[in-house]
């Protein structure tokens, strides 16, 4: 009596088959949500650019920028109080608010603006730095032409932190390279014998050549 064989697909193959389109669906929505983040990103530098050029337009007219409380909350979104410079006040679309704004106490001197650029990874963004404050303003700014843009600082700072201190120098050693003649050497990358502190190599017109030695 023959036997009758039954096609289809085995519990395996299934899984198999689910697995592989489980992760192109996966990498279809990754590739989404990148381009979607750097449309985002490409709508906030937009903005900016557009505020800087209607805070420009509006100082020529009345020798101040505009003041600082029509982008303090929600309700300035999308109002003309920046009109005819900028039909509509543009926002965060994140974060639903008016992009932040710092001035000079008289609004009248300088303005800058902030915000966060998803793709940490676009060159224009900044590293934020883990020994600055915890409260950023952002990693991406526009400014007036007279000041310049610092991104680190917390807002409720009435001024930017001091900048990364330069390391000191270290005090200049000297040694002989020939006799008579003095030379000076970074300790920080050679170790030297003899090893003067002064520039006559102690004072003896450098007797002994020295000898100096990678770190």
């Amino acid at each position: 009596m023959a036997t009758k064989t039954h096609l289809g697909f085995s519990l395996i193959e299934l899984l198999i088959v689910v697995a592989t389109l489980a992760i192109l669906i996966l990498a279809v929505l990754t590739g989404l949500s990148r381009q979607r983040n750097k449309a985002d990103d490409a709508k906030m530098k937009s903005d900016l650019a557009r505020l800087k050029i209607a805070f420009e337009d509006y100082y020529n007219d009345h020798n101040c920028y505009p003041p600082a409380t029509w982008f303090d909350n929600a309700d300035d979104c999308g109002s003309n109080q920046l009109s005819p410079y900028l039909p509509v006040i543009p926002c965060n679309r994140k974060t639903g608010l008016p992009y932040v704004l710092e001035t000079d106490s008289t609004t009248c001197k300088w303005f800058k603006f902030y915000t966060f650029l998803i793709n940490s990874d676009d060159p224009q963004a900044v590293a934020l730095r883990g020994d600055e404050t915890s409260s950023p303003l952002g990693n991406y700014g526009i400014s007036s032409d007279n000041v310049v843009v610092t991104v680190y600082y917390s807002p409720t700072s009435s001024s930017a932190p001091s900048s990364t201190p330069t390391p000191s120098t270290p005090a200049k050693r000297y040694w002989c390279p020939i006799v008579g003649n003095c030379g000076d050497y970074d300790t920080t990358l050679y170790t030297c014998t003899p090893d003067w502190a002064s520039a006559d190599c102690g004072g003896t017109n450098c007797p002994t050549v020295g000898t100096c030695n990678p770190l």
